[in-house]
């Protein structure tokens, strides 16, 4: 077993695990191949997706309580072997029931299991760069797309999508939990974590307060575009914007940029800014974004910045929350905390889809998505920040 007490060394190893499970976000890579080969809808593919986003929060539940009672190392390891091995087991799917099983629970599990450990641990090792850090975490997982949308094809083009998920699956697995290895907690917070500091909260002592109920709700309310928008890119390009088979499938990369550049500045101008604050601008951005997405969507240039808009602001939200959550409710049960207020991501996975069968195409999804943002950026202006003073570290911010 490794023990480095190289942050850096750390680093490297949460962020190679976190850039590996970043392939779910290249699903319509695989989505694309799946439709040629077996005839299934679009719909009925796409709702593998959603059942990983899906199952992914719902997964942070328990690696949230595993990496705060366990450590990074074994939580990081389960979640390479879920992912990895549901990537192998989804080479042997025949039915959408099977892929939803394989890929959808198994892997998504494996996701919420990896995707946890780098925000909790590196948060303890750059205590006072969190925000950075925090967005450069979840700027790998989302950027790591652009890599694993030539990865995908690259394993495409040699075989099948059955040999492609086995193939992915064996180099997930290896990466993930070789990464492993090298992720820890800093030396003697084991002791320290045994104390409970001014403004940190146990789950159960989180979940009384309104601001946690605020805090979901707001989350919930934010991600629903982005999040359906990243699922179905190529799909809304041909349908929304008419582009072509080819132009359509360049939106994945010019989404992914948008995304992962999203998450790195906003984390860092939280620690500048302050969260809230960035967080309504976030809201704003991603507002208008809908609304020309709705309404402007026949002028291409218009398309382009609705989507980037809405993939900046899907970016900037899965970096501004965990720092949001971090900063209310402290670190000491910092994995299991944001893990419940992660389901609120998990609810959105659905709703996204479910939007879109009741009002039937994409352009009134986004007009439904733009109102739930603005009540979304309603909540945000009835918090107020405050300073906490912690004994053991310098005054942080939070909220009530």
């Amino acid at each position: 077993m490794i023990k480095t007490n190289n942050k850096y060394m750390v680093l490297v190893g949460a962020l190679l695990a976190q850039l590996t499970i970043a392939g779910l976000y290249a699903w319509s890579i695989f989505g694309s191949a799946i439709e040629k080969e077996t005839g299934w809808s679009g719909d009925t593919i796409l709702l593998t997706y959603s059942i990983a986003q899906f199952v992914f929060a719902f997964s942070t539940i328990f690696s949230g309580k595993l990496v705060d009672k366990k450590g990074p190392k074994l939580t990081l390891t389960i979640g390479g072997l879920l992912y990895g091995g549901g990537l192998i087991l989804s080479s042997f799917a025949t039915t959408p029931m099977m892929l939803y099983i394989t890929y959808g629970v198994i892997v998504g599990a494996g996701v919420g299991f990896v995707y946890v450990c780098p925000l909790s641990t590196l948060v303890k090792w750059f205590p006072n760069k969190k925000g950075t850090i925090i967005g450069l975490s979840v700027g790998v997982f989302g950027g790591g797309s652009i890599i694993f949308k030539e990865v995908i094809s690259m394993l495409l083009k040699g075989s099948t999508v059955s040999g492609a998920f086995m193939n992915l699956g064996l180099i997930s697995a290896a990466i993930i939990i070789i990464g492993a290895q090298f992720v820890s907690l800093p030396e003697g917070f084991e002791k320290k974590a045994a104390v409970k500091s001014t403004g940190d909260f146990t789950t159960a002592e989180m979940i009384k307060t309104p601001k946690f109920y605020k805090t979901w709700f707001m989350y919930w309310l934010a991600v629903i575009p982005g999040l359906l928008v990243l699922g179905a890119a190529k799909n809304i390009g041909l349908q929304v914007a008419g582009l072509g088979e080819a132009t359509a499938a360049t939106i994945i990369s010019i989404l992914a940029i948008s995304n992962a550049g999203s998450r790195l500045i906003s984390g860092s101008l939280s620690d500048k800014y302050g969260t809230l604050n960035v967080l309504k601008g976030i809201f704003v951005i991603t507002i208008l974004s809908l609304l020309s997405l709705s309404f402007l969507a026949d002028i291409q240039a218009m398309f382009y910045l609705g989507v980037i808009g809405v993939a900046i602001g899907y970016g900037g939200f899965l970096a501004l929350f965990p720092t949001y959550t971090n900063q209310q409710f402290g670190s000491f049960s910092y994995g299991s905390n944001y893990g419940v207020i992660y389901q609120a991501y998990g609810l959105a996975a659905l709703s996204g889809i479910f939007i879109k069968s009741i009002v039937g195409s994409y352009t009134n999804t986004f007009i439904v998505s733009a109102v739930a943002a603005f009540i979304g950026l309603f909540i945000a202006f009835t918090l107020s920040e405050r300073k906490v003073f912690r004994p053991d570290s310098a005054p942080i911010t939070t909220t009530n």
